[in-house]
């Protein structure tokens, strides 16, 4: 009975003090390793493309997670499919388990570069970030300009990718030719959201 008396009052200690241990997952701030950070951008392993990004969204790529770290009511006006919207300003709140690869996301990239700053300096190195944001995503996934002399293969599998998410190539001009005249290929149902 002593024994057992003993185990309660060492889990009720516990209890009490699990609010202030705080989450395993949760990272704390280090001191920035700038040569880690200096050759990931000098390698490009920092970022990722928007096409890219479609492609891992489309084949549920394990353990990804797409972080919009705009305000709240831009993510509700225009937002990726699958992100969900951490500001900038509540990043460092935020929980991510070690194997989640984390492709952070703004309007046209800069505050997203910045957040990947965050991020490293709090320790997650799986992180990467969409230089040109949204813009880069209209512009690569949903409404991407093909030469008009684009191989079929290669049409073919921009116009799948840009389907998928309810967009619409473009066609323009032979390739190095003007863009002002580019024209929609067939326009689809708008599917947002996957």
């Amino acid at each position: 009975m002593k024994l057992v008396r003993q185990l309660g009052i060492g889990a009720l200690a516990l209890g009490l003090g699990a609010p202030f241990a705080g989450s395993f997952f949760r990272t704390q701030p280090r001191a920035l390793d700038l040569d880690s950070i200096a050759r990931a951008i000098d390698e490009g392993s920092d970022h990722v493309s928007a096409r890219q990004l479609a492609q891992w969204i489309r084949d549920h790529r394990p353990g990804l997670r797409v972080i919009d770290v705009r305000s709240p009511a831009e993510f509700r006006d225009d937002a990726i499919p699958t992100a969900e919207n951490v500001p900038i300003d509540q990043l460092a709140k935020a929980h991510f388990a070690p194997g989640q690869t984390i492709v952070l996301y703004s309007q046209e990239g800069a505050h997203a570069g910045q957040a990947w700053v965050i991020l490293r300096s709090l320790g997650v190195t799986q992180a990467v970030f969409v230089p040109g944001g949204l813009a880069d995503w209209r512009e690569e996934v949903l409404y991407p300009l093909l030469p008009a002399n684009a191989s079929a293969t290669e049409r073919a599998q921009v116009e799948a990718l840009s389907h998928y998410f309810g967009g619409a190539p473009r066609i323009g001009p032979e390739q190095g030719g003007d863009v002002a005249s580019a024209a929609p290929i067939v326009h689809g149902t708008r599917r947002r959201g996957c």
